[in-house]
């Protein structure tokens, strides 16, 4: 059974603030309505030009696997 679900409740006067609070500054906002406009250069016509690339990727080397190997652990001691 959940605890938490009933809203708070708040007693009836305890956030009243008495006399209301007077403002220490005044906003004042004005709204400025400004262009803002760009020249920009441009072309009729735009041509894009690809340069010729083969039908398919060039052949590849064939894997070859490896040769047998030996595998060597060596440790060295240093002389104290």
């Amino acid at each position: 059974m959940a605890e938490q679900v009933a809203p708070q409740l708040m007693p009836a006067g305890e956030l009243v603030i008495v006399p209301d609070p007077v403002p220490l500054f005044v906003a004042v906002s004005a709204k400025v309505c400004r262009l803002n406009v760009a020249v920009t250069d441009f072309a009729a016509v735009i041509d894009t030009v690809h340069a010729p690339v083969p039908v398919q990727a060039p052949l590849q080397p064939a894997n070859v696997e490896p040769a047998a190997a030996v595998g060597v652990n060596v440790t060295d001691v240093p002389l104290v």
